[in-house]
């Protein structure tokens, strides 16, 4: 799974059974990039036998997710028996990879999850369906907003689309906050960045030297919770023009802030941090050494899940109250490929992803929340608590309101590359704060010029 993509075909699940783990199909059924059904791969406009269009997908997961799209793709394939649906998943990294590799030789998969430090160059390039004038045709549009199709929107063009809502937020163990006295704060309201790091303190006061109050996200390439610091200053992370939108004195406060953390216990040491996979059951948090957790909202179920103790969804400090306009979401996108040998099988495919409420009932919650109301009508009584927890996050959000962020631009994959590694040192104490921004603002920020 690290250097290929599992290709798992409704036959070959079939055939594999289903006890097999995902660690065994992928292994079993194991494709390079090179096979598949767009154009450039060798299948020819033609595809499987008998005129059957083969199409692609290409997705990142594990065992759930894996299974749950494989019947996704299975009800399709009943519905439209005309065209073949070819399962591709992997971990999110290795993909990353790979998919920059497809796009270098013009082999892109013909319906695929966008990869955010790709796709502004995917864009840029050419290898991306314009799916503008397809909305409302093709691909049904009603009750998207504004707020959650901004993500794929470049130029005023559309290039891909939300198939799941998620967003940052702020996860914590309810009986530790009970047992320290800190408040649980929900939407509308929220902690100030002041009051996380007090809290943080308390609970390695209280509850250390071995109990810590938060991981820290940015060392570990998470940027999403720096984003809102920068955005609730009414700045951004980029700039209209491609370049860097927040400033030196914006970062240094930033990084200074979990010097002083890391200082007090307030956060976890990063060899610690690091010793395991920090996010999943890898964090801190689910591994018992911290009250709270920086990380995506629809991580909540499966959080919940590897934790014994009741855990509560909060946002991000300072985003409530009047911090609103700051707030943003990061969906999962998806995007078709522009030389697709099947685009009118692949829009399909797209529109049954998004609309279909057979489709929203399989995958319920595990890529994040449908991006509209009545898909999440449709999932709701079927939910857990902490899942409908997390639809009620979003659908604040939704109706929030935010201001738009700038896209990334397409070297953005590049500068954030650098950049974690420049911030990975100064966790590690190899560099000082003042030489890491003067790397991210000079070398750094020299590849966004590309």
């Amino acid at each position: 799974m690290a250097t290929q993509i599992a290709q798992l075909s409704r036959r070959g699940l079939l055939r594999l059974g289903a006890a097999a783990g995902t660690a065994g199909l992928a292994a079993t059924a194991l494709a390079g990039c090179g096979s598949g059904g767009s154009s450039g791969n060798g299948n020819g406009g033609g595809g499987g036998g008998g005129g059957k269009a083969s199409l692609r997908f290409v997705f990142w997961g594990a065992d759930d997710r894996v299974r749950r799209f494989q019947e996704v793709a299975d009800l399709y394939m009943s519905q439209n028996p005309d065209t073949e649906i070819l399962v591709e998943f992997g971990e999110i990294g290795a993909l990353e990879t790979q998919m920059s590799v497809a796009m270098s030789a013009g082999n892109l998969p013909d319906v695929f999850w966008v990869h955010g430090n790709l796709f502004p160059q995917m864009v840029a390039e050419g290898h991306v369906m314009d799916l503008t004038e397809h909305l409302g045709q093709e691909i049904k549009n009603d009750g998207f907003s504004e707020s959650v199709l901004v993500s794929g929107n470049y130029d005023g063009r559309q290039f891909s689309l939300p198939h799941g809502l998620q967003s940052p937020c702020t996860f914590a163990k309810v009986p530790v906050l009970e047992e320290l006295g800190i408040p649980i704060k929900t939407y509308p309201e929220s902690y100030s960045w002041e009051e996380y790091a007090e809290y943080a303190a308390l609970a390695h006061e209280r509850l250390g030297p071995d109990f810590y109050g938060t991981d820290e996200p940015t060392s570990t390439g998470y940027y999403d919770p720096m984003r809102a610091w920068v955005r609730q200053r009414g700045e951004e992370f980029y700039s209209t023009d491609g370049d860097i939108g927040f400033t030196e004195a914006t970062l240094t406060e930033w990084l200074q802030y979990w010097d002083a953390l890391r200082a007090n216990g307030g956060a976890v040491p990063p060899a610690i941090h690091r010793d395991d996979d920090p996010f999943f059951q890898g964090a801190p948090m689910i591994r018992n050494l911290a009250a709270f957790h920086l990380r995506n909202s629809n991580q909540i179920g499966e959080l919940q899940k590897l934790s014994p103790e009741e855990l509560v969804l909060m946002p991000l400090p300072g985003s409530g109250g009047e911090g609103t306009d700051s707030i943003f979401m990061f969906p999962n996108n998806l995007a078709v490929a522009a030389d697709t040998a099947y685009p009118e099988q692949a829009l399909h495919f797209v529109d049954f992803l998004l609309n279909d409420p057979e489709r929203a009932e399989i995958v319920g919650t595990t890529i994040g929340s449908p991006p509209t109301q009545a898909m999440r009508d449709v999932i709701a009584p079927g939910l857990d608590a902490a899942e409908k927890q997390f639809l009620d996050y979003i659908g604040f959000e939704v109706e929030a309101g935010p201001r738009a962020m700038p896209p990334s631009p397409p070297t953005s994959g590049a500068f954030t590359g650098e950049m974690t590694t420049t911030l990975d040192a100064w966790a590690f104490g190899q560099t000082s704060i003042e030489d890491a921004v003067a790397h991210i603002f000079g070398p750094a920020r020299d590849l966004l010029a590309g």
